[in-house]
């Protein structure tokens, strides 16, 4: 299982996406893009208002209504930062992303209190992922229970889905592989002895120790720098690949993210200098005196 960080390749896409883009400029291309844009982020809207509508109308569906709104909205921004909403709205996703949000301890939390009604007749997604945001703070700043590694994991992808995802949780995916890694000398099938790594993600997770290895890693530079640089695609889809486990090599990836930024403040320098005007040649003083 490959746990390398998943970062440059995005980036590339992303520029052949844009050249390729740009080559069909010239067409109509780019105007029937823009519309069908438009037409699927409106198709977005009304799913999203469809279900806050639901979840003021039907108590008993208010909890699954909500996480729908939630998700949709989570996929429109996601394509819209992509650069592409696509046409239709992806219903199974919908239900996925939704499954997940609602198995969140913050939507848990904000549904048993009773805000689930006034965020329904406030009728406002943004606000609701605002309170979600709120509400997972405030459960951040408490001790978090003992759970098994692949269900803090689990909890992060669904919030990761849905757009709702802060940097504390990378920073908990890192401290999470951290906890479960183990590391050491063993046998191979030859009998020669080799350097050892296992992953144990069913293992339980100590709310308390888990907390304290997420506050190393919040304040590591390493990690503050790649949260500051990373694309947050890249972040993203590191987060859904192998329940995160690339970002248990934060270092490396921060590592080649300021070698790359070196290099391209050297080839700023070397443009600005190629561009800068010579200044003319001073005039040569004649040492022989006048001509004759």
């Amino acid at each position: 299982m490959d746990g390398m960080w998943y970062g440059d390749a995005v980036i590339k896409t992303a520029a052949l996406r844009g050249k390729a883009v740009r080559s069909l400029a010239v067409t109509d291309f780019t105007d029937y893009r823009q519309k069908a844009e438009q037409q699927a982020i409106a198709e977005h809207r009304r799913f999203i208002n469809e279900q806050m509508e639901q979840a003021r109308a039907v108590s008993g569906e208010r909890s699954r209504s909500l996480a729908n709104a939630i998700a949709a909205n989570g996929l429109m921004l996601r394509g819209m930062e992509v650069g592409f909403v696509t046409g239709e709205l992806n219903y199974q996703a919908i239900r996925e992303i939704s499954e997940g949000i609602e198995k969140t301890r913050a939507f848990q939390s904000l549904m048993a209190d009773g805000s689930g009604e006034r965020l329904a007749q406030n009728g406002s997604v943004d606000a609701l992922v605002r309170d979600l945001l709120a509400r997972d703070r405030e459960l951040s700043d408490a001790e978090p229970p003992t759970r098994p590694a692949v269900d803090v994991m689990r909890g992060i992808e669904a919030k990761v889905r849905a757009r709702t995802a802060q940097p504390r949780d990378f920073a908990t995916l890192a401290a999470a592989h951290r906890m479960t890694t183990w590391r050491g000398k063993g046998p191979a099938p030859d009998g020669k002895i080799i350097d050892l790594e296992r992953h144990d993600i069913n293992r339980p997770l100590d709310g308390k120790m888990l907390r304290e290895e997420t506050d190393r890693v919040m304040a590591d530079p390493d990690f503050q720098y790649l949260i500051e640089h990373e694309k947050p695609e890249s972040l993203y889809i590191n987060a859904l690949r192998f329940h995160g486990m690339a970002f248990e090599q934060y270092p490396q990836r921060a590592e080649k993210l300021r070698a790359l930024e070196t290099e391209r403040s050297k080839d700023t320098e070397k443009s600005a200098g190629a561009a800068k005007p010579k200044e003319p040649a001073a005039p040569q003083r004649n040492e022989q005196g006048p001509a004759r």
